[in-house]
């Protein structure tokens, strides 16, 4: 049986790196938005191994990720960095 954890969100803010969380996680998702271009860049922990990234397309527009499976362990916590005008809801937990 699979274990269960509680899910949290947390939001990266456009053209900055946020730090989520700093405890040891799990990334499960994201929702992002963006106008035309742009990238959305998860860490493990400020300045550590990169996790995840997306990179928008040329269109305006917004997508839902979900991160199968247990998802992707982040044991520094989870930062974010999101381009200029891009931004990032990140579920973890």
């Amino acid at each position: 049986m699979a274990m269960q954890t509680d899910v949290k969100s947390g939001i990266g803010f456009a053209g900055a790196t946020t730090d989520v969380t700093t405890n040891r996680t799990r990334l499960k998702g994201l929702t992002i938005s963006y106008p035309s271009g742009g990238t959305v860049t998860v860490k493990n922990g400020n300045g550590g191994d990169t996790l995840f990234i997306f990179s928008a397309p040329a269109a305006a527009g917004s997508i839902s990720i979900l991160i199968p499976g247990q998802g992707i362990l982040a044991t520094a916590g989870l930062s974010v960095i999101c381009a200029a005008s891009t931004t990032a809801n990140v579920f973890y937990g």
